[in-house]
């Protein structure tokens, strides 16, 4: 094989020589700097980078995941590490955190106008974690309100608590939770304003 001379621009190139059998026998002498060669025995690219070479295969995105499957990867001493205790549900949107669930933040939810009965806002599993901490924001007109929802369920019988801080204390926004159909539903009641209010959440949750 002769080699492949390719031009990169801004003075620079790369060549691509013979391939060799193994990294013991690529030349020591006659090389030119941005000389690629492959070493057939370990399916690697190494170039020359004007007094050794260096293995261009082994920097980012190659080797094997590490951890099981949805574990996020991270740098561990060079390889790729895993840990069943820091993995992603890309399916629920959810990172857990060695048992501990937190969603990613939602999309805005509308809370209509002058609703006096409860109606649900969102739902979550009422069997798959007991202990919840919801921390939300919300929008009306002027007013602005940050909070968290203390929730806790037993798969038949809920209870919320809600500590909030409100920028105009006139939100108007009220929260419970019911059970219903396997799933805790979080619910709300509106006064009568003349506009909607826009939620967005975030849940952690725990067993």
């Amino acid at each position: 094989m002769s080699g492949v001379f390719i031009k990169l621009g801004q003075g620079g190139s790369v060549q691509y020589k013979d391939p060799v059998p193994s990294v013991g026998a690529l030349p020591s002498t006659g090389n030119q700097l941005g000389d690629v060669r492959g070493v057939t025995g370990s399916t690697s690219l190494y170039m020359w980078n004007g007094s050794s070479w260096v293995n261009t295969s082994s920097g980012g995105g190659g080797g094997s995941p590490g951890g099981p499957s949805g574990s996020i990867q991270f740098n561990s001493g060079g390889s790729f590490g895993g840990d069943p205790e820091l993995q992603w549900d890309s399916i629920n949107k959810l990172l857990n955190l060695n048992g501990l669930a937190i969603t990613s933040l939602s999309s805005s939810v509308s809370l209509v106008d002058n609703q006096s009965s409860p109606v649900t806002a969102f739902s979550y599993s009422a069997t798959t974690y007991n202990f919840s901490i919801i921390e939300y924001s919300l929008t009306r007109n002027t007013s602005k309100q940050v909070g968290r929802l203390f929730i806790a369920n037993d798969s038949t019988t809920v209870t919320l608590t809600n500590e909030f801080a409100d920028m105009n204390n006139d939100s108007g926004v009220k929260f419970s939770a019911v059970v219903s159909g396997g799933n805790v539903n979080v619910q709300y009641t509106t006064t009568s304003t003349g506009f909607n209010a826009f939620l967005k959440y975030s849940i952690r949750q725990w067993d």
